[in-house]
């Protein structure tokens, strides 16, 4: 191979991994848009490379708190509240994951079903189970200087009853 060749191969290979890192550098999840003949490639080739982080390290990309509280009603009228929690930290540190992935859309439906399945296996006397989603609301630091402060927010809100052929 000739030195200008060999030079231009490389000029051309280094322009193609910084496309690729560029296009993965924004916080916008492209992976979305990419049709799917390109993106499975482009995401191995990131994934080898590195090209592919989307930065994560970055704060703005960091996943906000979810939490999710369920309320119980009883065939008596009675309803009580229950948030899952364990005196482990590490316990929690999981149960805090699996929340988050509520946050991805394709699996939001099979975690809610089976989070309300699992309620009513477990508390025979609750004839449904509503479950609710929230979110910790962060502000920016110039809306904390002004005495905002972090909230929970309600994100998302699931009902499920008990019925002999299965939760609907």
């Amino acid at each position: 191979m000739k030195p200008g060749t060999k030079r231009l191969a490389i000029r051309w290979a280094a322009g193609a991994h910084l496309f690729i890192a560029l296009l993965y550098s924004s916080h916008l999840q492209v992976e979305h848009f990419i049709p799917e003949f390109l993106e499975r490639p482009l995401r191995l080739y990131g994934g080898y490379s590195g090209a592919h982080t989307h930065f994560n390290y970055f704060a703005p990309m960091v996943v906000s708190q979810v939490r999710v509280k369920f309320r119980l009603g009883a065939a008596d009228g009675s309803v009580r509240e229950l948030e899952i929690t364990s005196p482990s930290t590490e316990v929690n540190q999981r149960l805090a994951m699996m929340f988050n992935f509520y946050l991805r859309p394709t699996v939001r439906p099979y975690l809610l079903e089976s989070w309300a399945k699992h309620l009513l296996a477990t508390h025979p006397e609750a004839e449904w189970v509503q479950t609710r989603v929230e979110m910790l609301d962060i502000p920016p630091i110039a809306e904390l200087r002004t005495g905002r402060k972090a909230a929970w927010v309600e994100v998302g809100r699931y009902g499920a009853i008990r019925d002999p052929a299965g939760v609907r």
